[in-house]
């Protein structure tokens, strides 16, 4: 994950978006934070960040409504990592949009991961990803899960991950609507509705079923801030219904929304799923799972 490929144009890093096959919130902590337990894994729909030597630090970005300027988590982790070596030197960073923002992917966190790997390997800083992971928790809650996925166990705020051995060997349909979802007001609207009712599993319960069929997943895709999610949705696009009435089976919600996902044996079957989602009114991207940074190959049928 987050490899770095040198060129005559400088130092590249793929960036990949996430997807929550769970989310329990246990609890709310002393510091404000809500305590969480989810198990999270890296899809194949990357952002792309290229880096230069320069005399200061500045980000230029395409593609995607994202700010260029300090408020954006490039540019936090980029001023985070100077003033932890006490670098003077620079970086022009070009930033290819291509994970949507507000949609639960967790593409403003995984850019800012790339930006600590990318240019501690610029300036020569000498960090090992221990560290990174230590100061990008700084900048943000979930750049430390960028660390150990390809999947991993979160806990705490995000601060606590565990990589996880697995290689789930599902494909992925990705599908959003036009318009994001505020974490903020996501978990505002959880707090005034309370703890989701039923028995619901332990956010770790899918892990056994990580290499089995996608449809043993099924009853362990839980996400306790969907119910807020969809109290703020104002009656706009019900992302799962398209899913579900396309033909998804395993369907799940990721981190605060409003992006939802739905898992597939076959590249046939979630390309035929993304089509017919895609036919509802969804934004759709068919993605595999992660295998050690890499993209899973399609075993021929």
């Amino acid at each position: 994950m987050l490899e770095i490929t040198p060129s005559a144009e400088g130092l590249t890093v793929e960036a990949p978006a996430k997807v929550n096959l769970t989310l329990r919130v246990l609890g709310t902590r002393d510091d404000g934070y809500h305590d969480l337990e989810s198990v999270v894994a890296a899809v194949s729909l990357f952002d792309t960040l290229l880096l230069q030597p320069a005399g200061e630090v500045s980000l230029v970005c395409r593609g995607g409504d994202v700010p260029d300027g300090e408020d954006n988590l490039v540019m936090m982790a980029a001023r985070a990592l100077a003033a932890e070596c006490g670098v003077r030197r620079g970086a022009r960073i070009e930033l290819e949009k291509r994970i949507p923002a507000g949609r639960g992917f967790g593409g403003g966190s995984s850019d800012a991961a790339a930006t600590l790997i990318g240019l501690n390997a610029l300036w020569g800083c000498g960090l090992g990803r221990e560290d990174l992971a230590r100061l990008g928790a700084t900048v943000g809650s979930d750049v430390p899960l960028f660390f150990a996925l390809p999947v991993a166990v979160v806990r705490g705020r995000g601060e606590r991950v565990e990589s996880v051995a697995a290689s789930p060997p599902w494909w992925v349909v990705l599908a959003w609507p036009d318009f994001g979802l505020s974490t903020a007001e996501v978990y505002a609207a959880y707090d005034r509705l309370g703890v989701p009712g039923g028995n619901r599993p332990a956010a770790t319960a899918i892990l056994p079923r990580l290499a089995g069929p996608s449809g043993g997943a099924r009853p362990f895709l839980m996400n306790d801030l969907e119910a807020a999610a969809d109290s703020i949705r104002g009656g706009r696009m019900d992302v799962r219904a398209c899913l579900e009435g396309a033909g998804g089976v395993s369907v799940g919600m990721t981190g605060s929304g409003s992006a939802y996902f739905a898992l597939a044996d076959t590249g046939a079957e979630a390309r035929r799923l993304a089509q017919a989602a895609r036919a509802a009114g969804t934004h759709v991207h068919v993605a595999r799972l992660l295998v050690d940074g890499q993209e899973q190959r399609e075993t021929p049928s």
